[in-house]
């Protein structure tokens, strides 16, 4: 054995190798057995390593594969939420590949007092903060080690003055590398949105997310099937998502995209996302 902890030290999981696995599930059914389940927002053991609780719900919008709108619904579930009355906030965790300041049209820069940062706030009141809102050159490739990136984004999140948020999205990177491997072990998320397309061609790293957001203790609450032909799911029966998963459709609409690169999807109404849109609001205290 190591002597150190990797469910509970995310920091940790860089020194990982494939020898290492069976002392890793030892652990991890050692954590459950003594209670832990990685919701942190509701726990009450006095763990040291508790990360700062910013809103009454934290999710994530997840997914394996890249280009499937995990931004774009990102943007539209909190435009949505705003809209039924609730205090959204929006970390845009995908460094290199980051488009929630081009999707929100948002140009003004995050300002920083005494090592503490303040959001970009859009006129609808969504609290954002993206690494696109602090680089001086949006372009420059990104190239820090897996680790270093979860480190950035950490800091995104506990360096930032948040206001008295109802629920936080998370718009992560596609894949299951070191910015969802740590932060489904430190942050106090309370479920997974998600995003796919239609069709074999997503299936193997969508079941791989799936799969790591249940056994990190964060199981999937929505299914959302972006840019397909169909009003319904088609391909959500594939997949092994729990049984109270909510699942949902969006088509694919050209004018959508217009709207999305514009900036201005402020006021897109998304009925397909509404099922969603309710299940977080019901979980943040908002009456349906």
């Amino acid at each position: 054995m190591s002597g150190k902890n990797f469910i509970t030290d995310p920091s940790s999981w860089k020194d990982i190798t494939p020898d290492m696995y069976d002392e890793i599930n030892a652990q991890i059914e050692e954590t459950f057995d003594e209670g832990c389940h990685g919701q942190c927002s509701s726990c009450e053991s006095g763990c040291d390593d508790k990360l700062p609780v910013f809103a009454k719900k934290l999710y994530t919008i997840t997914g394996g594969k890249g280009g499937t709108g995990k931004s774009t619904v990102t943007v539209l579930l909190a435009y949505a939420l705003t809209r039924k009355g609730l205090r959204v906030g929006v970390l845009d965790c995908d460094l290199p590949c980051s488009t929630i300041p081009q999707l929100m049209g948002l140009h003004d820069r995050v300002m920083s007092e005494n090592e503490v940062m303040s959001p970009v706030v859009t006129p609808e009141g969504i609290e954002v903060i993206s690494m696109n809102l602090i680089a001086a050159d949006r372009s420059e490739p990104v190239l820090w080690a897996g680790i270093d990136t979860f480190n950035v984004v950490n800091y995104l999140y506990t360096g930032t003055r948040w206001g008295e948020l109802d629920v936080m999205l998370l718009d992560m990177p596609s894949g299951a590398a070191d910015v969802p491997l740590n932060l489904y072990t430190a942050f106090p998320v309370d479920g997974s949105i998600i995003v796919t397309e239609p069709g074999s061609l997503s299936w193997v790293a969508t079941q791989r997310t799936i799969h790591l957001c249940s056994m990190l203790m964060n199981k999937p609450v929505a299914y959302i099937e972006n840019k397909g032909e169909a009003a319904v799911p088609v391909s959500a029966d594939q997949y092994e998502l729990p049984p109270a998963c909510l699942k949902a459709a969006l088509p694919l609409d050209p004018a959508l995209r217009v709207k999305a690169e514009a900036g201005s999807l402020a006021d897109w109404d998304a009925p397909a996302l509404a099922p969603v849109v309710e299940l977080i609001a019901h979980a943040a205290g908002k009456e349906r």
